[in-house]
């Protein structure tokens, strides 16, 4: 059978991946995206002064946080199995890698990801966006959190002792860490068609065109304004119209 909902996520690179730092995995999801909230919050450290109105404003820092949501359904039960699969697999990455020495572990990497959209979420750094989960986002992800639907609004892979939703929604909120310098750097900031989000600059709007004048007749024009008699009949016919329309529209 088909997977048109697999086949149509990666004809448009509408896949949502997610790539582990630690592992170098990645798992990816043909994702239906219902929210992307991007936030760029410029941080100032404000100090008062005696004498003085107004606070000496010290600039800190820009801090990138972004908030994802998106559905992940299946139209059927071998796809709805890989997908609870995916789901277990993006869970673990949450965790931290660990090195065991003796009886105890330490933590020796944290659950760094690269998470990539599109050209949405994506690295600027990686030049234009395909659908490589290596170009994605670095970011430490700060909530996460899943729904499975078992509202009615989709089905379940239904067999003993087994319940799989045929349509289950993450979300998850994280702090971004550019791999690339951001700012006004020798003169320029970063391409505006490219960061933060890549869009294919449309060609060059052609000029408009000369605006045309046509000379008629004197005659000519005059014959383009209705003659009495023609009004005359447009006001018959407007009659007409009305006398047709009115039962209607005042019938109950």
């Amino acid at each position: 059978m088909t997977d048109h909902i697999s086949n149509y996520a990666r004809g448009k690179q509408y896949l949502f991946h997610f790539y582990s730092v630690v592992s170098g995995d990645t798992v990816s999801f043909p994702a239906l995206l219902t929210q992307l909230d991007d936030k760029f919050s410029p941080n100032w450290n404000p100090q008062k002064v005696f004498g003085r109105q107004d606070p000496i404003l010290t600039f800190q820092g820009t801090e990138r946080t972004m908030s994802v949501a998106f559905d992940v359904p299946s139209e059927r039960k071998s796809q709805a199995k890989t997908n609870l699969v995916a789901l277990n697999k993006l869970i673990n990455f949450l965790y931290p890698g660990f090195d065991r020495a003796g009886s105890a572990n330490t933590i020796s990497a944290s659950p760094l990801f690269r998470i990539k959209f599109a050209n949405l979420i994506y690295d600027q750094s990686k030049g234009v966006p395909g659908d490589e989960p290596e170009s994605g986002l670095v970011c430490g992800i700060n909530d996460f959190s899943h729904s499975f639907k078992f509202d009615g609004s989709a089905g379940w892979v239904d067999e003993v002792g087994l319940a799989i939703p045929a349509l289950f929604s993450i979300s998850f909120s994280a702090t971004i860490l550019h791999t690339h310098d951001l700012g006004h750097i020798d003169g320029n900031y970063r391409p505006y068609s490219e960061f933060p989000y890549f869009v294919r600059e449309a060609p060059e709007a052609s000029p408009p065109p000369e605006e045309i004048r046509v000379s008629l007749p004197d005659e000519e024009l005059m014959s383009i304004e209705p003659g009495p008699e023609e009004l005359m009949s447009l006001d018959g016919a407007a009659g007409v119209t009305s006398a047709v329309a009115g039962p209607l529209i005042s019938g109950s």
